[in-house]
């Protein structure tokens, strides 16, 4: 508690409820990022592309997004298998 006094003296008031929103917000944008790329792989499944076609398209999206090229395991986890099948 002393902590989060200290930081609203240095700081003000906004800047300390700024933080606060930011990294209470930060998982919520992550599963947000996977939901979206896992509805992208299962239209594209639906659309008739084949896996790697999909994983091509994903990796690229995630490359122009995050600027680091990712495979779709690594933005999915073990949901990728379910979703690419």
């Amino acid at each position: 508690m002393q902590d989060a006094i200290t930081i609203i003296k240095d700081f003000g008031f906004p800047a300390a409820i700024a933080l606060i929103v930011l990294l209470r917000l930060e998982p919520a944008l992550k599963r947000l990022d996977q939901s979206i790329t896992m509805l992208t792989v299962i239209t594209a499944k639906g659309n008739g592309m084949s896996k790697k076609t999909v994983e091509e398209v994903v990796t690229h999206v995630m490359a122009k997004r995050t600027g680091k090229r990712r495979r779709v395991t690594d933005v999915l986890g073990d949901d990728s298998e379910k979703a690419c099948q």
